[in-house]
């Protein structure tokens, strides 16, 4: 396992515990979402969708994501073999 690193940020007490409250609710912790969330703009170099203030420039990437694997020469693999 990768070495992990400690992450600390300042938030509105209220806000934390309003979000605590509705995370536990589906079963996750504050700490489980910020895991989520960056790892997903680790793997997808943006923020995920839903969460970008841009919509213009979400869409931008992801079609530039798109025309990429669209124009990658290797071939294609079923579902299967992913």
């Amino acid at each position: 396992m990768a070495a992990s690193a400690l992450i600390q940020a300042r938030i509105d007490a209220e806000v934390k515990e309003r979000a605590t409250e509705v995370l536990g609710n589906i079963g996750l912790t504050v700490p489980d979402v910020v895991r989520i969330v960056l790892t997903r703009v680790a793997r997808e170099g943006a923020l995920p969708p839903g969460l970008t203030v841009n919509e213009e420039a979400h869409d931008a990437w992801f079609r530039a994501k798109v025309q990429e694997a669209l124009d990658d020469p290797r071939l294609a693999l079923s579902h299967e073999q992913v």
